[in-house]
């Protein structure tokens, strides 16, 4: 039995609600606070995203996916590696504080760097039994939770911004978020929170999430390096410029990738069970390419009116750099497919794999900025690893299904 069409909808819904809100935050401060300034709160948010990405050891999925998921025991351990992951992120971004202020003088004092730790904290005591719901398909007690978080942030932006109009407005929207979201996950609960340390459930959580953080690496040096390196040899006004435009040319891609991750992920799950991976992978690679080409087209064409109209002028990009940041995101979105299909079939290091070529990019990305070059030339040098990494991600798969590859991808 599969995902309703309300349950589809829902599953949609909760993560473009979730960009949305990340969309409608930077909007309001980049009139509120200026090019500047959320430049600097961009690496403040930054840093925190650093933090989780580099921890996520994948105790959601591991809940989703998990023979043992409707056990309460197993529950109660994964509350307790929630906590462990919180905590390891709070004394992360407490080491951080002072390397990155000095690493990027004018922006954030250490102090509020160090004020970061506190989210990952509070989000440490998130209760996981809405996720445990996916395993039926069930996403209303996701959309709550996660929809009702972004609401609240949005509600506290205009009393925020009134009291403190600078980059350190982005602390505390955050921090109102991760408070939302941890209330609300207790009061949909129906079973009791409790915590337990299971060596064999922080083994086993370990053994499956060790390859995603390792990719999860790769994922911040490909989706969120770039902007510290603008930081580093532009001013802050060009991060926020290059730092807008790339939010929205990856907003459809972490769309995709959420919602994939609700409906996509069971679909091939239960695809690969009756033996029929290889032609559920085929539809979805033929929708995903559609979708690809659909927004790296629109995008190139709509970005620098809608971000001038809705950001401000001074926000506008550049034709190039709409069109290069079109472009990544349309591969990455093709990406999709490939990176569920390898979880999925248990090869967890495939994604990671195929991200190292993405993240070389990296390195004459360093070079173009180090030569003076314009913003668009280090976007380039995103394309051009967006598109290594779709290629590699393309042979992993088809060497890990194996005779069926060519009818799975062709």
């Amino acid at each position: 039995m599969g995902a309703t069409r309300t349950g589809r909808a829902a599953a949609w819904a909760v993560p473009m609600l979730a960009e949305a809100g990340a969309l409608i935050r930077s909007a309001a401060m980049a009139w509120a606070i200026g090019p500047d300034e959320l430049g600097r709160a961009m690496v403040l948010a930054l840093t925190l995203r650093l933090a989780e990405m580099i921890s996520d050891i994948g105790i959601e999925r591991l809940l989703a996916q998990s023979a043992k998921g409707d056990a309460p025991g197993f529950l109660n351990a994964l509350h307790g590696a929630a906590l462990i992951r919180g905590l390891a992120m709070a004394l992360m971004l407490l080491a951080l504080a002072v390397p990155m202020a000095l690493a990027l003088p004018g922006g954030a004092h250490a102090g509020g760097y160090a004020a970061l730790a506190a989210i990952p904290l509070v989000r440490g005591f998130l209760h996981l039994e809405y996720r445990r719901a996916e395993r039926d398909f069930s996403y209303r007690a996701m959309a709550l939770v996660e929809g009702g978080a972004v609401l609240a942030m949005l509600a506290s932006l205009p009393v925020v911004l009134a009291i403190r109009a600078d980059h350190s407005a982005i602390i505390a929207v955050l921090a109102v978020q991760a408070v939302a979201q941890v209330a609300l996950s207790h009061l949909v609960a129906r079973q009791r929170y409790a915590l337990a340390f299971d060596r064999d459930v922080l083994r086993e959580v370990f053994v499956f999430g060790l390859p995603l953080v390792g990719n999860a690496l790769l994922m911040f040096l490909t989706f969120q390096a770039d902007r510290l390196i603008v930081a580093g040899f532009f001013g802050w006004t060009e991060v926020a410029i290059y730092g807008v435009a790339l939010q929205l040319a990856m907003l459809p891609a972490q769309i995709t990738g959420r919602a994939a991750a609700s409906l996509l992920a069971p679909r091939l799950r239960r695809a690969m069970a009756a033996g029929a991976l290889p032609m559920a992978m085929q539809g979805a690679m033929r929708a995903h390419l559609l979708l690809a080409l659909a927004f790296a087209a629109g995008f190139a064409a709509l970005a620098p009116l809608v971000i001038g109209l809705v950001y401000g002028a001074a926000f506008r990009p550049e034709t190039a750099l709409a069109l290069a940041f079109g472009v990544a995101a349309g591969l990455r979105i093709l990406r999709t497919p490939l990176s569920q299909c390898a979880v999925i079939t248990g090869r967890t290091g495939d994604p990671a794999r195929a991200n190292l070529l993405r993240a070389a990019a990296l390195v004459p990305a360093v070079l173009v900025a180090a030569w003076g070059l314009p913003l668009h030339a280090l976007a380039l040098a995103a394309v051009c690893g967006e598109g290594a990494a779709t290629l590699r991600a393309h042979h992993l798969l088809r060497h890990s299904l194996a005779p069926f590859s060519s009818e799975c991808l062709t």
